[in-house]
């Protein structure tokens, strides 16, 4: 086996650490239980600028320039053709950017850290930098502990690959159907993934879906499901770094963890790359990096006052609202500054 020196290792393979990934060129050592791409817990919806920002718009499968949000008595239509979102295929995207990165990959499971090297099933690798992407169960940054999923920090989502392909990129508000939460349906091509989530976390979701399935008339196939966090977490933990849903970046109300996950591990990245630049110290790094993510804590405040709308209000009242928020003159004032969020711009010699 090579050496087990490297320069930072990152835990997890998914979006957030592969996008720390590919921004390095030390000796880095990628970690994941599952082959990269493998496992897909994610609806694989984004803003089409990010996978062409990052050199994988090969791996779209449909674009949308259209968003229906449905009730049992009202359909709201948004506009998105300023900012148009796309599906994609989840192991082609991520495939894309592990070929990207210059970083060694290892499947292995990770069991814990110590101050500088990560435990593993293959042993003991060590490291002055060590990044956790491992998601909100990571064993790193929550220090081998066990996490569970307090009502107060998770959401839960269930969801099936379908045959139906005729609805459209659409929400659904139905308390009958699911309280306190939301349905969708995510067009991929050849079928739609459809699936619903509860902003509470209730997890025993699937009697509810599979009504909802019969009410489109499409049947299920095999069902995945997860927990995801609608806070922040801490972004980093002594000498770690947190990425993703490791550091509970995944935004509230709309539940997008793809787009988040990409832009604080490209922006991680740069960072860790200053420290083996010489550039910055490993510390003043770690404090470079949490101003970063507290720059963003007021527009995670602001997403999260309005799942806590959609929660707690009338799914008529709720559905008024949004009614208004895609009208002009509004949408045009909002829907691109959410579209653009963290948009970043990685760089063009990588992406070549």
């Amino acid at each position: 086996m090579p050496g087990r020196d490297y320069d930072a290792i990152i835990v997890g393979a998914s979006f957030a650490g592969l996008a720390v990934a590919r921004g390095l060129s030390g000796r880095v050592l990628l970690l994941d239980r599952n082959e990269v791409g493998a496992v897909q817990t994610s609806a694989c919806g984004t803003p089409l600028w990010v996978p062409q920002a990052l050199g994988v718009a090969d791996s779209v499968l449909q674009v949308h320039d259209k968003l229906s949000v449905r009730s049992p008595k009202r359909t709201v239509t948004y506009d998105l053709s300023a900012v148009p979102f796309c599906t994609f295929d989840y192991r082609r995207f991520c495939e894309g950017l592990l070929g990207q990165a210059r970083a060694r990959f290892l499947r292995v499971a990770v069991t814990g850290v110590e101050e500088d090297a990560v435990l593993t099933s293959e042993g003991r690798f060590t490291a002055p930098v060590i990044v956790d992407c491992s998601g909100w169960r990571g064993a790193l940054v929550n220090d081998g502990a066990p996490t569970s999923p307090g009502r107060g920090h998770f959401s839960f989502g269930l969801e099936t690959k379908t045959d139906l392909s005729d609805e459209g990129l659409s929400f659904w508000l139905d308390g009958s159907l699911i309280p306190r939460g939301l349905g969708w349906i995510f067009p991929v091509g050849k079928g739609s993934l459809i699936g619903l989530g509860s902003y509470v976390g209730l997890s025993k979701l699937k009697p509810a879906l599979e009504r909802f399935l019969r009410d489109r008339g499409a049947e299920a196939t095999t069902y995945h499901g997860t927990y995801f966090p609608h806070r922040l977490f801490r972004p980093t933990a002594g000498r770690l770094f947190a990425v993703g849903d490791a550091a509970g970046q995944c935004l509230p109300l709309t539940a997008e963890g793809i787009r988040p996950a990409l832009y604080f591990g490209v922006e991680c990245g740069r960072i860790v790359q200053q420290i083996f630049d010489g550039r910055l110290g490993l510390l003043d790094g770690l404090e470079r990096y949490r101003a970063l993510v507290d720059r963003h804590r007021h527009a995670y405040r602001i997403l999260r006052a309005a799942q806590w709308v959609a929660e707690h209000a009338p799914t008529g009242w709720f559905v008024a609202l949004t009614g208004l928020a895609g009208r002009r003159p509004v949408l045009p004032r909002w829907w691109p500054r959410y579209g653009w969020f963290g948009r970043f711009d990685p760089d063009p010699a990588i992406v070549a």
